[in-house]
């Protein structure tokens, strides 16, 4: 069974992002209280791997929980899904969209972390049914539309 390890929100504009018990998903919105929520629908949520943690700390980076600006980390690699792929994430439903870019935001840990995590950081979702999620929740992979 697949879960969210950790949930992320935060206004301000560094890393890492502050965690949160609980973050209320807002349809075609994002994560309330995010630094992103309004502004891209396709870029609502950012969903991490705790694979991504594990890649650079095997690099020799350990990182902290909401480092890689994630709203959601859950204990499986989101890159193993294609766009287009729907999650119901406690009571949300998120459809896969994109890969995360690596921006440079990320030296701020490591100078190697932008190239290291190129194409493995997250996926971006958009919201299409909001709710709150919690640490814990369930997440399940639906199939595409």
């Amino acid at each position: 069974m697949m879960r969210v390890l950790s949930l992320h929100a935060d206004a301000g504009s560094t890393l890492p992002k502050g965690a949160v018990e609980q973050a209320r998903l807002v349809e075609g919105m994002g994560v309330v209280g995010d630094r992103h929520f309004g502004k891209n629908p396709d870029q609502a949520v950012l969903i991490v791997g705790q694979s991504a943690y594990e890649y650079a700390e095997q690099a020799g980076i350990p990182l902290p929980p909401g480092a890689l600006g994630e709203n959601i980390r859950v204990d499986f690699d989101p890159h193993t899904l294609e766009s287009g792929a729907r999650l119901r994430v406690g009571p949300a439903l998120l459809e896969l969209t994109s890969a995360c870019t690596v921006c440079s935001s990320l030296s701020s840990f490591d100078l190697r972390l932008p190239k290291l995590l190129l194409g493995k950081r997250g996926l971006y979702a958009r919201v299409l049914q909001g709710g709150v999620v919690q640490v814990g929740d369930e997440v399940l992979i639906l199939e595409p539309r």
